[in-house]
């Protein structure tokens, strides 16, 4: 026997039914009759040998049998939207470019590395990897410069989507012969009072300007070069302040780490994208924000405001 497969106008409605929660609103969009869309869904239900919604006087939702379907439809689109970009790409045979900003101070040669070669069988594709500061990422992304970044939560007037792919604790990287450098944790109220932190970021020294005056940490802001911040942390006694995911790649026989705490700072780090990504960065995306278990919530933006 054939094995079932949803028809076009199957999908549809349940996309419309899906969207709207409400029967009566879906019925309305498809120009159906309540009754039509009813007897439509419970024959998909039959047909799948599942309960796929819920229903009740708050309108209709999905079951776990539902949500399973929805995420398998939207991935069928999502894959045939891929394809069909490959198959117009054929034609004028130029790769799409793809800018994604990465902090080189924390994104070292082998995870760039790494990350590249996810792609690089796609002749589609041609991924650039861009390094900078925060704020110049976001405005690369809103000038349709750059597709999207690893970076920190944009101001909210800027209007750039986000996802929180991480809400890391922070740590200090201090000179191993720092007299601070014998405690277990470093307290940012009471142990850097009148230490010097080494700024990388233009944009964290003008956000932590203040917060760091406030508890007599003077503060210097310097090139946005991994080496050139252990050499001024190892030798002077200056010290860094990172988020420890970060801070345990950067641990040399001269520079150690401490947990901070008690710091009245957030570093979380955030995925900001375009909102028309196309359906090859969409892709990209998807396998960036995935590492990190985020997947679902990309695919739900792009579900609430489709390209």
């Amino acid at each position: 026997m054939e094995p079932f497969r949803l028809s076009a106008e199957q999908r549809r409605y349940f996309y419309a039914l899906c969207s709207t929660g409400n029967i009566t609103q879906a019925a309305r969009r498809l120009y159906l009759s309540r009754q039509g869309l009813s007897r439509s869904m419970r024959g998909l239900e039959e047909a799948v040998g599942a309960i796929l919604f819920t229903r009740g006087k708050r309108g209709v939702g999905l079951t776990r049998a539902g949500q399973m379907l929805l995420d398998h439809l939207r991935e069928e689109d999502r894959a045939w939207e891929v394809c069909l970009a490959r198959l117009r790409s054929l034609d004028n045979r130029q790769p799409e470019p793809i800018r994604i900003g990465l902090l080189s101070m924390f994104v070292g040669y082998d995870k760039k590395r790494q990350l590249l070669e996810r792609f690089k069988d796609d002749e589609g594709l041609r991924i650039e990897i861009v390094d900078g500061d925060h704020d110049a990422f976001w405005q690369s992304i809103i000038a349709g410069d750059m597709e999207f970044a690893l970076t920190m939560r944009p101001p909210e007037h800027l209007g750039l989507p986000s996802i929180k792919l991480s809400d890391d604790t922070l740590s200090v990287l201090l000179s191993c012969d720092d007299p601070l450098s014998s405690k277990t944790s470093i307290d940012f109220t009471r142990d850097l009072r009148g230490k010097t932190i080494v700024q990388t970021s233009p944009y964290k020294g003008r956000l932590y300007e203040t917060v760091f005056r406030n508890y007599d940490i003077r503060s210097e802001a310097i090139l946005h070069d991994k080496n050139l911040m252990l050499a001024q942390v190892s030798t002077r006694h200056d010290c860094f302040i990172i988020q420890t995911e970060y801070a345990c790649d950067l641990v040399t026989d001269e520079v150690c780490r401490r947990p901070l705490v008690n710091a009245p700072i957030d570093m979380e780090t955030v995925f900001v994208f375009r909102p028309d990504l196309s359906p090859r960065a969409q892709q990209v995306a998807r396998t960036m924000v995935g590492d990190f278990g985020k997947a679902s919530e990309l695919d739900a933006y792009f579900g609430r405001h489709p390209s």
